[in-house]
């Protein structure tokens, strides 16, 4: 939770200093830091991809580690292995390709797996800590649209796979286009894909996984988990997608009507919110999605306590 009323803080502040570096410096500094750092931090996406891919074939190269440092006084340790050093050198190549081309098909691929890449790594644990992230950002992405210029100069400074872009003129010079921020996607599919989650916990049938626990059938466990995952219901992951869609064609016909930016999440948030609502309301569950996190609901279906959480002594 904590977690939660911090981020439009921290968003807030790595925004307002885009800004200032581009109103100061000029864009021309900013775009490649933002371009390196995307380099670096795509590695992650494309190694967690390699693997996933070759089905175990890397791994060995995820193993031959090439340097290691830690630095116990200042809490550092990390390694980087051969693979480390291939997905890095694969990221730079795909940063590179944007250089040189800037094609807007290539720049809304590389978008599209930056936020493929956001949403499994970013985990929402309880709708009460969704709802709360996605009203502060309500306010958060109103705020900085509508009360300041500091989105949209931002948006249109930055010249990096940051936004989706969507032609409107191709013809002219330099080509229009429509843009939507990759914040407007990622966040609310991290909180589309905790419905997608509770909609295979609610579906589990808590008896017969509790005696199969006992038992220790873990190989059957993982078969009755996968089984669920395929075939459960989705009533509010299915729900919170219409919700999206209904929400961002509100969005484009405000924007073509008044012929301005708008902040997206005006209407993504109530979009994806009511929809949960409604379907909570429908099944009786209004209260129940907010007693318990995924952690206790899963502890409850395996009859174990969620792990203890330390006394809190310095921020989360």
């Amino acid at each position: 939770m904590d977690d939660a009323k911090q981020f439009p803080l921290y968003a807030g502040g790595t925004l307002v200093g885009l800004y200032g570096l581009i109103k100061y410096f000029g864009k021309e500094i900013v775009n490649p830091m933002i371009l390196a750092y995307m380099g670096v931090g795509g590695s992650t996406g494309i190694k967690g991809a390699l693997l996933s891919l070759s089905n175990g074939t890397l791994e060995p190269l995820d193993e031959r580690v090439i340097v290691h440092v830690k630095i116990a006084m200042l809490g550092v340790d990390f390694q980087v292995t051969v693979l480390d050093v291939i997905s890095l050198m694969l990221s730079f190549v795909a940063v590179g390709i944007y250089v040189f081309t800037k094609n807007w098909i290539y720049n809304n691929l590389l978008a599209i797996i930056f936020c493929v890449h956001a949403i499994q790594f970013i985990f929402l644990g309880n709708f009460k800590n969704g709802f709360l992230l996605l009203v502060f950002l309500f306010f958060y992405d109103i705020f900085f649209v509508f009360g300041t210029d500091v989105m949209l100069t931002v948006a249109k400074n930055i010249d990096a796979p940051i936004k989706l872009l969507f032609p409107r003129n191709l013809s002219s010079s330099p080509p229009e286009f429509s843009l939507l921020g990759l914040g407007d996607i990622v966040i609310p599919g991290i909180f589309i894909a905790l419905c997608l989650r509770y909609d295979v916990l609610r579906t589990i049938d808590a008896n017969k996984l509790k005696e199969l626990v006992k038992n220790g059938h873990s190989e059957e466990i993982v078969k009755i988990m996968q089984k669920q995952a395929a075939t459960a219901p989705r009533p509010y992951f299915q729900g919170a997608i219409v919700g999206y869609l209904i929400a961002i064609v509100t969005t484009v016909v405000v924007m073509f009507i008044f012929d301005h930016g708008q902040p997206a999440l005006l209407y993504l948030v109530p979009g994806v919110l009511f929809s949960v609502l409604i379907n909570a309301w429908r099944f009786g569950e209004l209260t129940k999605i907010f007693e318990h996190s995924e952690e206790e609901l899963t502890a409850k279906l395996t009859e174990e306590k969620p792990e203890a959480k330390p006394e809190k002594k310095e921020k989360d």
